[in-house]
């Protein structure tokens, strides 16, 4: 007998990795959580695995930065990609095998009627019928898998299919069915009657491989056949001694039971030994095949509309490094998806590239209102986020170091307005990324620092650029503060560090009407952020309100 297999786990590659990356995600859970709001990253979770999103999400904030867990995903996740059939065959036979195990399979033994045992043996000969299926495809296929995972998926079903357990489950299945089928046609059953004529006992008379057959009009009522009035089971009454009374057909199929005991009982105990460690892993297994097959189709529907979307080259986390090319918002994508479910995204969705190198690793982004300076941020937070779970990423080619950590800091809605409360709460996270950062983390700040006095607003922001620069960290800061945007020479001037400060800046087209481009570029801060094409294009006009009033 071969040595029976877990089923793989398609998200860590060993025990090991897998207990590392628990503590990892329960460290990291004790840190500033804003970035899943930040960036989305629920969304995008119910995207990819709306069946299983919390598990999703918590892939996502375990910020994976051990390379070969995250190649291990990425090979999975190709060979979907890759295989396209596989998809398809593991999906519904895995989804099969988890139904038929916990509402059916597992309750083999608990049967109260020939019909529900019947039930029982066809949810057997389903879970045969799945296994066999995956054995079948798996070792067929198993030359065109890549991943160490797939491989041990056709390992694990190929033992499974050709052990002692499966094949006595099948030979005693098929045993099962077929007496089902054409044995127990029919039982006969002797009630005894009060002067009435109301049944008060039940017994078990025969069980036969025929069915009863009519005969005369009145013999089937009052005719004898053989020696029917001695019963071969306990005599059951309808009353009981409290006066009250008794179900006659549950301890009648007990006893059919019995007497057909040897049917079930051997059966019942292989089974329930096989089953007893394989429910959990087909749950889990689902859950996690969920996500690939989630992220799979992203992929493809991304691709589809035009866009790229490509495997990850990880750098030494040393290097903290990222060089990326065509990168685009998710989240503005599943935007743009929801408008035109259709349509090609290729001309609506302008993508840009970014790099964090010893030229620059913290940038200060500013420029026209609506020019993209949200959307660019939370792209680069949404690239590293995929990176690091193991995922292909939202751009065309990409090379990156992991980070420890995400850090950001974004208005909230509810704080708008409310300068005071604002501010402090700004200052207390801030205190907390200070406190907390290293020069692996990355920081995303959007429209930080904007609730006191225009004065305060960028001595604050210069005050934590600098901190920013001498800790190290890399990162993105939207804001309209131009003061700062233009200080960073002098910064990077005054300030030790190996995280330069560089000026990022959105582009629009000056001769059409300060049209937004949407491109990033490294420039310098222009002087004005071409907020008044948006004042006017609402209508809002002190000369057309002249006119109207007649002055």
């Amino acid at each position: 007998m071969s040595e029976e297999k877990h089923l793989v786990d398609l998200f860590y590659p060993s025990e090991e990795k897998r207990r590392e990356h628990l503590e990892r995600g329960s460290k990291l859970s004790k840190l500033p959580q804003d970035y899943i709001t930040s960036l989305e990253l629920e969304q995008l979770s119910r995207l990819i695995c709306p069946e299983y999103s919390a598990g999703a999400l918590n892939v996502f904030t375990q910020l994976s930065t051990d390379p070969e867990t995250l190649d291990y995903r990425l090979d999975i996740l190709e060979d979907f990609l890759n295989v396209p059939s596989l998809e398809a065959v593991l999906y519904e036979n895995v989804h099969k095998l988890y139904i038929n195990e916990h509402v059916n399979v597992q309750k083999l033994g608990l049967a109260d009627s020939f019909f529900a045992l019947n039930q029982r043996f066809e949810s057997l000969k389903t879970y045969i019928d799945c296994i066999t299926k995956c054995h079948e495809f798996c070792d067929k296929n198993k030359d065109r898998f890549r991943s160490a995972a797939l491989k041990g998926l056709a390992e694990y079903f190929s033992s499974v299919y050709n052990s002692e357990y499966f094949d006595e489950v099948k030979r005693e299945t098929d045993e099962c069915l077929n007496i089902l089928a054409k044995g127990i046609r029919s039982v006969t059953v002797g009630i005894n009657f009060d002067d009435m004529l109301r049944p008060t006992e039940a017994m078990l008379i025969s069980v036969s491989t025929d069915k009863i057959k009519k005969k005369g009009r009145f013999d089937w009522l009052f005719g004898r056949t053989g020696d029917s009035g001695r019963a071969i089971g306990k005599t059951h009454s309808l009353y009981n001694e409290n006066g009250g009374t008794n179900d006659l057909e549950a301890p009648l199929f007990r006893e059919l039971k019995e007497v057909n005991s040897e049917y079930i009982s051997h059966l019942d105990t292989a089974i329930r030994a096989y089953f007893k460690k394989s429910t959990e892993d087909i749950l889990t297994f689902e859950s996690q095949m969920s996500f690939y097959i989630g992220a799979k189709k992203l992929v493809e529907a991304a691709r589809a509309r035009g866009l790229g979307m490509c495997r990850p080259k990880y750098l030494p986390m040393e290097e903290r490094k990222m060089n990326a090319k065509g990168i685009f918002d998710l989240s503005f994508y599943i935007q743009m998806v929801g408008s035109d479910p259709m349509g090609s995204l290729k001309d609506k969705i302008i993508t840009n590239d970014c790099r964090f190198d010893g030229d620059g690793r913290f940038f200060v982004l500013t420029g026209a209102n609506n020019g993209g300076k949200t959307t660019f941020t939370r792209a680069i937070g949404i690239i590293q986020v995929f990176a690091q779970a193991g995922l292909y990423v939202p751009c065309t080619e990409c090379e990156i170091s992991p980070v420890d950590y995400i850090y950001t800091h974004f208005p909230k809605e509810e704080e708008v307005g409310l300068n005071t409360s604002r501010f402090t709460q700004e200052c207390k996270q801030f205190k907390e990324t200070v406190d907390t950062a290293t020069k692996y983390s990355l920081l995303l700040l959007n429209e930080s620092i904007q609730s006191t006095t225009p004065t305060e607003c960028v001595y604050i922001a210069t005050e934590l650029t600098k901190i920013f620069r001498c800790i190290g960290v890399r990162g993105v800061y939207a804001t309209h503060l131009l003061e700062l945007a233009k200080s960073l020479d002098r910064l990077n001037e005054e300030v030790e560090g190996d995280s330069k400060l560089v000026s990022l800046v959105t582009t629009v087209d000056t001769s059409d009407g300060n049209r937004r481009l949407y491109r990033i570029e490294r420039a310098e801060p222009q002087e004005f952020g071409y907020a008044r094409t948006i004042y006017e294009k609402f209508g809002v006009s002190f000369e057309e309100v002249k006119r109207r009033q007649g002055r």
